[in-house]
């Protein structure tokens, strides 16, 4: 497939995922004004707690089956129903596990009521298995319209299902029914979608399992370490606090999850299909990574910026206690994101058993650091540790990648440098206007702020990037994949 066949698919792949992601995003919004109003931090604590359990349980059926299938060049059908029947199998132990420690749950964190929460949501993962699998042939086509049409069905019916629970219930019953709803109609429709039909089997179930069970193992230690804070919250602080620590967390990165995704979704499948090539490889890891620094530090000083009229136009005034978390958790997304697009480059590699040794190490480091500090620290202090854990972590995968690959360390840390310049004087034009806008309302004043940094950035990175397109690979790439295929969508060849 030539680099121009691949750049049009990249563009055609990312655009409906921009399309799903802003329809996602535009539903989330609704349902976390609504919501917001509705319910209260003990509600958004409860479902924070049980996410917290099915979270873990999430990723031990999580074994890579998809990823085995993407990077696997010779896909039949048999390596489609051993995947279906795997991921059967492992949601079918994940429910069981779910529903079996729900009572020791609710002692540990001291709520009764966690034991029928996490009962009801035992359901959810048990429905998912079922799943087509087919779903991923798309992926590997880099078709993603069909995935977009799937999730937003599945969002749009959960959001109605939420929202009406949340006006009749006035409870957090509202997440865990419109969860199991959701489920339902996300298998549904990955039915319907797709004309394959999978069907039980365990033929060569041992070859895939040979790549999965350091997905799996991987997966926990993950898990663990990105939700130790989360864990010792319900631990040591009432889920109130658990609650307004979730949702700060949740209003800090919704914008990165929302733009980021949808372009490197396909970047990674295009590493995928090289990964046996060093030199191109480590080539596009580049190239991928420029993509990522030119989206995510905007992203990342704009929420902080705009944290405190963010909290009041998304959740209201009774919120706005958590605007300064939403201000220091904004500094996560960049080691967030860098740190699980290099985990994919290792997996696309097909090292899975070195991932497991790294979170391995990097999860007892995390988990050690919190057991010794938690019970000393307040609200923001367990914010900026989490923070300084994740940049020591991403670090240390980032350097080793550096040795055993072509990937640069320092090429990966130089691209960061002229997105992080425009941000910073992007964010110091917002601050300039401050004066001016502080007289109006606090959602014109986030309008506002959106929109001339947005536009300012742009505009200075628009410039640089084109100036320095003949000097840097990775900006000639992203001057004709980008700019030049979207002014050539837009006006012709």
């Amino acid at each position: 497939m030539s680099n121009k066949s691949i750049a049009q698919k990249i563009i055609k792949s990312s655009f409906w995922q921009y399309i799903g992601s802003w329809l996602d995003k535009l539903i989330g919004f609704f349902g976390t004004i609504i919501l917001a109003r509705l319910l209260v931090p003990d509600d958004f604590g409860i479902v924070a707690a049980s996410a917290i359990v099915t979270g873990l349980f999430h990723v031990i059926a999580s074994v890579g089956t998809e990823e085995y299938l993407i990077r696997k060049s010779d896909l039949n059908d048999e390596d489609l129903n051993v995947g279906w029947t795997v991921n059967i199998v492992m949601k079918s132990i994940t429910a069981l596990l779910i529903f079996g420690t729900s009572w020791t749950v609710s002692e540990f964190m001291g709520d009764e009521r966690l034991v029928r929460v996490l009962q009801v949501a035992s359901i959810s993962p048990f429905l998912a298995g079922f799943a087509n699998i087919g779903m991923l042939l798309y992926n590997r086509e880099y078709n993603f319209k069909p995935s977009v049409i799937v999730a937003f069905s599945n969002k749009l019916i959960g959001f109605i299902t939420k929202i009406s629970l949340a006006f009749l219930l006035n409870s957090y019953w509202a997440f865990m029914i419109s969860e199991i709803v959701a489920t339902v109609i996300y298998v549904a429709m990955t039915f319907v979608m797709h004309k394959y039909r999978p069907r039980l089997s365990f033929v060569g179930w041992q070859q895939q399992w040979s790549f999965s069970q350091w997905i799996l193992l991987k997966s926990i230690f993950v898990f663990v370490r990105f939700r130790i804070d989360n864990i010792l919250l319900s631990k040591f602080f009432p889920l109130e606090t658990l609650g307004a620590y979730t949702v700060a967390k949740d209003i800090a990165t919704m914008p990165s999850g929302q733009i980021i995704g949808p372009v490197m979704a396909p970047l990674y499948v295009g590493l995928s299909s090289v990964h046996e090539d060093a030199g191109l490889f480590a080539n596009k890891v580049h190239k991928s990574l420029s993509v990522l620094f030119l989206i995510i530090f905007p992203i990342m000083l704009g929420t902080y910026i705009t944290a405190e009229n963010l909290v009041y136009v998304l959740l209201g005034d009774q919120w706005l206690h958590v605007f300064p978390l939403v201000e220091i958790l904004a500094f996560i997304l960049l080691s967030g994101a860098l740190g699980n697009f290099l985990t994919k480059v290792i997996t696309a590699l097909g090292n899975v058993k070195l991932v497991f040794k790294f979170e391995l190490i990097l999860g007892f480091l995390t988990i050690f650091a919190f057991m010794l500090l938690a019970g000393h620290m307040n609200i923001n202090e367990f914010a900026l540790l989490r923070i300084s854990l994740n940049v020591v972590n991403t670090l240390i995968v980032l350097i080793s990648l550096h040795f055993i690959s072509k990937i640069s360390v320092f090429r990966v840390l130089g691209l960061m440098g002229l997105p992080f310049l425009v941000s910073v004087y992007m964010i110091y034009c917002i601050n300039q206007i401050g004066i001016l806008i502080s007289t109006y309302s606090p959602i014109i004043q986030l309008t506002i702020q959106i929109s001339f940094g947005a536009f300012i950035y742009f505009l200075v990175i628009t410039g640089l990037v084109y100036l320095l397109r003949n000097l840097v690979d990775e900006y000639q790439f992203i001057w004709k994949t980008f700019y030049l295929s979207v002014a050539t969508k837009l006006f012709g060849a």
